[in-house]
């Protein structure tokens, strides 16, 4: 039986009327509402009875004695742990594996956007060995065929093997290392062949879309791996996200599921309520409350309108929270 259904009972104002004192009304209401019912159930189905209603300071040590006797525990609106539904947990949790749903299937690995990065570094090799093959022929003078293969496949092997140490390096520790610094070496020295080959035009082609395009590329690849093996967040990047979403709750944007026209009631019905109590000095206060009332949408909707009184008797009655009993923790 709910608190509702117990409120709409009849029966109980003769017994009520033979109870001399309010503290008798409370404990009579709690005999005959759901157990584990709160301090604000006992005064509203009092109300409904239509008796006096006690004010929650006076109700609350009453409600606590009473539940302490009779062993009733302030659940707090959640549902309590009885004895039958434990059983029906247990009977959930031994529930056998083929009832379970299945488990999703793994999904792709967050570095698989990096292949393709690495693959147009690869690439770039070509044009950074077309270069040295005709440097080495027209500048340096060299036309045989085996040391020429000799001799420029050293600085590209050597670029290849820097890009795999940064790859090894970022994949251990985070950092691509000293090979960087010797892969931005050989870069330049690649640049310095293309523009004695080919001028500063051409040669400036040959640089971009050979070893600095595989440079970056490469830069690009090993950014994705660092984001992907990159387990904890660093220091700055949980102060970012806390100042983020401390933002976004100041605007009144944080994702707690409402959509932008229940955020607009909600601080609407907030706003009339703290104009209901303002101070009749408050400019515009009349006009305020209005357009408050009229953009809460409480003419029309009851829970905000409960939303809306709920507020308003918060603020009404606030200076009342410092004497409310509390039972001793201890």
């Amino acid at each position: 039986m709910t608190t509702d259904e117990a409120g709409t009972l009849t029966g109980h104002d003769a017994a009520l009327s033979r109870l001399r004192t309010q503290k008798a009304k409370i404990r009579y209401a709690l005999e005959h509402l759901p157990r584990g019912c709160s301090v604000e159930d006992v005064r509203l189905w009092l109300n409904r009875q239509g008796q006096t209603v006690p004010s929650r300071p006076y109700a609350t040590p009453i409600v606590n004695e009473w539940r302490a006797r009779n062993g009733v525990e302030d659940t707090s609106g959640h549902v309590p742990l009885t004895p039958e539904l434990i059983a029906e947990l247990d009977r959930t949790e031994r529930r056998s594996p083929a009832d379970a749903a299945p488990e999703p299937e793994p999904v792709a690995a967050e570095t698989a956007g990096a292949k393709g990065f690495y693959a147009v570094a690869l690439l770039s090799i070509g044009v950074s060995v077309d270069t040295s093959w005709r440097f080495f022929e027209q500048r340096l003078g060299i036309t045989d065929v085996v040391e020429r293969v000799v001799l420029f496949s050293v600085m590209e092997a050597a670029l290849v093997a820097c890009g795999w140490a940064m790859r090894a390096g970022v994949r251990q520790n985070g950092r691509p290392g000293p090979a960087r610094l010797v892969a931005w070496a050989l870069t330049a020295f690649a640049a310095f062949a293309a523009f004695s080959l080919s001028g500063p035009v051409a040669g400036a082609a040959r640089v971009l879309l050979g070893p600095v395009l595989g440079l970056v590329m490469l830069h690009l690849a090993l950014g994705i791996e660092i984001r992907a093996a990159r387990r904890r967040a660093t220091t700055w990047a949980r102060v970012g996200r806390e100042l983020r979403e401390r933002l976004l709750s100041v605007l009144n944007l944080g994702d707690d599921g409402r959509d932008a026209l229940a955020r607009t009631r909600d601080k609407a019905a907030l706003r009339a309520a703290r104009l209901a109590v303002a101070s009749r000095w408050t400019p515009r206060r009349k006009a305020r409350l209005r357009k408050a009332l009229h953009a809460s949408h409480v003419a029309h909707d009851p829970v905000q309108r409960d939303r809306m009184l709920r507020e308003l008797g918060v603020l009404q009655h606030a200076e009342e929270l410092a004497r409310t009993r509390q039972p001793s923790p201890w």
